[in-house]
């Protein structure tokens, strides 16, 4: 097989584009079109690979109990790995299947990839949200349990875990993990989920000046977290401060009329403010 011969190809067409590209002497729809047919054909061959990679991997499952060479090819077998390549493409699909929240098409691919290589983090942390998604807050503790024995310190599974301890009611537990994130640390996103996920925690148990503190604090680290201002609204209201809360949801709205966040909003505002509202909008 002339792979080599194939992949100096590809490489070939890489330095044609960028050279046209950094003379600043070509068509740019020309260049346009060639670039995204050229993907388009890389990522058909990707495909390709991954298949062929699982069909060797059976193959030599199928014969590795034959007399010939047993030991040294079982040996071969036992750590045949998934490539980066492969696992990217895994983590890829699984990713958009969680962003078009197409959850089970998500557990399915993010299953496959971790049977390939059990102790990749990325991919465990996205089947565990899958996992949360689907309500499967059993297996998404089991999940997120693994990766902290992998990475003690990773802030990412402690938000996780304690993002499931709070549906699963486990409120003091909840509070222990988000709460070592906020004192350990430094990522900017791992303090404002933390920030948020105690605000939902103490939105639940009616605590709301606290609530409030927590989901504000989120806002400041992250200002486009619409949920943060959506759950705040909402602990506004409940806490007795409707009009604060009735502009707060109205902010967010002009934030970005057409988020899922927005639409909830808009259906909280009807339900409080009626034919008024039908008739501001």
């Amino acid at each position: 097989m002339k792979f080599k011969e194939f992949k100096k190809e590809i490489e070939k067409e890489i330095d044609i584009l960028t050279a046209q590209i950094d003379s600043n002497k070509f068509d740019e729809k020309t260049v346009k079109d060639h670039i995204v047919n050229f993907y388009k054909e890389i990522v058909e061959l990707n495909e390709f690979l991954v298949q062929s990679n699982l069909k060797l991997r059976e193959l030599a499952k199928k014969i590795k109990g034959k007399k010939s060479e047993k030991s040294s090819f079982e040996k071969f077998v036992q750590n045949m790995r998934i490539s980066k390549v492969d696992l990217t493409t895994y983590i890829d699909k699984g990713w958009n299947f969680l962003v078009e929240e197409q959850y089970d098409d998500a557990i399915r691919v993010l299953e496959k990839a971790s049977s390939l290589a059990p102790n990749d983090v990325k991919t465990l942390d996205l089947l565990g949200w899958a996992y949360i998604n689907k309500e499967r807050y059993d297996d998404a503790m089991i999940v997120f349990q693994k990766v902290l024995q992998i990475d003690p310190e990773n802030s990412i599974a402690k938000n996780n875990l304690g993002f499931v301890c709070f549906k699963k009611g486990i409120y003091g537990e909840a509070i222990e993990h988000l709460t070592y994130v906020l004192k350990q640390s430094k990522d900017k996103v791992a303090l404002m989920y933390a920030n948020f996920y105690l605000g939902l925690i103490y939105m639940e148990r009616e605590m709301y000046d606290d609530s409030i503190n927590f989901l504000k604090e989120a806002i400041k680290i992250g200002p486009n977290l619409l949920e943060a201002y959506y759950y705040l609204g909402l602990v506004y209201i409940q806490s007795g401060m409707e009009k604060r809360g009735i502009n707060t949801l109205k902010d967010l709205i002009k934030k970005n009329r057409f988020s899922k966040w927005a639409q909830k909003s808009e259906i909280k505002l009807k339900e409080i403010l009626g034919e008024k509202y039908e008739k501001e909008n």
